[in-house]
């Protein structure tokens, strides 16, 4: 019985890197766009359209991340090949 150690080492690479995106990536992103969708005087009387254009792009990323997310889980799809 033999250990290969390069395909542990590229599945191990694979969940590090998985994890650091959906684990930091997402939420960062989140806060972008809640950051970019904030006005920094306190008025309410309105937002700058570059920043709500950034939220908006931001706010949908996540959410087809999020989807994609519940496709594979539900369904069963493999994303990284295998």
């Amino acid at each position: 019985m033999s250990i290969d150690l390069a395909a542990i080492g590229g599945s191990v690479l694979q969940v590090l890197v998985v994890g650091l995106l959906f684990g930091a990536g997402l939420p960062a992103l989140f806060a972008l766009g809640v950051r970019a969708s904030a006005v920094a005087d306190g008025s309410v009387e309105g937002r700058p359209a570059r920043g709500r254009a950034v939220a908006v792009l931001c706010f949908g990323l996540a959410a087809v991340a999020v989807a994609a997310g519940i496709v594979v889980i539900v369904f069963g799809k493999q994303i990284f090949g295998g």
